[in-house]
């Protein structure tokens, strides 16, 4: 599989690992969704991460179970192969269940756990099929808010928030960008996803039900508005204005009053 073919959950400027090499991965168990591996090259790190990942797994599918409407994905189990990198994490398509996770330093094992749910979010995404591309920047800007919901201290210098305030602000509201790489429009997702929970108090559960080719469309589903992105960038005109270098520690500076 050609990396620029992945689709991918990373650090921007980032290398992502190559696909795992089978010969080096070792099954460490396996829950009723998911088998987890790690590589041999991790050392006793690999068993420890490893482990940690099926301790959460089962609670952490049965959360995203909850928000996309109790949806079963097809291919399962999820095989989870945690390898070394620096990157992030990557799957072959945006329905392929086999996941290849970096391990980081190898003493993380939340931020393991978090990059498990930014991949498995993507595939319950595919199979749901109501308009939430995770190739594309909507997708990709959903998959960080529910991997950071349950991960929170783990977003660190995966938020792009920042990344859009801090360029000329273009509409990804009603428009998507056709990557999950570009940062800025990434950017603009994740604080447009956040803007709708945390701004006008929908919850995450009617946000992913309520998916549309557009953000713009999820709001209109929501709200009963085509209103969407000029109020939405005005807000944040007011708080951090164009021009003001920007550096939010997360992706969710709201509500603002």
């Amino acid at each position: 599989m050609n990396q620029a073919s992945r689709r991918v959950f990373a650090l921007p400027g980032a290398q992502l690992s190559a696909p795992p090499d089978a010969r080096l991965l070792r099954q460490r168990g396996s829950t009723a969704h998911f088998v987890v591996f790690y590589d041999d090259r991790l050392g006793s790190n690999g068993p420890t991460l490893a482990d940690a990942v099926l301790a959460t797994a089962e609670r952490d599918y049965g959360q995203l179970q909850v928000w996309f409407g109790g949806i079963t994905p097809a291919s399962l189990p999820f095989t989870v192969n945690i390898v070394p990198g620096q990157g992030g994490a990557s799957h072959a398509t945006c329905a392929d269940t086999t996941l290849t996770c970096d391990a980081f330093s190898g003493q993380n094992s939340d931020l393991v756990r978090m990059l498990v749910v930014a991949e498995a979010d993507e595939v319950f995404m595919a199979n749901q099929a109501a308009g939430w591309d995770c190739g594309a920047s909507n997708g990709e800007g959903l998959s960080r808010v529910l991997a950071a919901e349950l991960y929170p201290a783990q977003l660190d210098g995966f938020a792009t928030a920042s990344s859009w305030l801090n360029s000329d602000r273009p509409d990804f509201v009603s428009r998507n960008d056709p990557t999950d790489t570009n940062f800025v429009s990434i950017g603009c997702s994740v604080l447009f996803i956040n803007y709708l929970r945390s701004q006008l108090g929908h919850s995450l559960t009617s946000i992913v039900q309520a998916g549309g080719p557009t953000l713009q469309e999820v709001h209109r589903a929501l709200t009963g508005s085509t209103a969407a992105f000029g109020p939405f960038t005005a807000l944040l005109q007011g708080h951090f204005p164009a021009g003001t270098p920007v550096n939010l520690p997360n992706d969710n500076p709201f509500p603002l009053s």
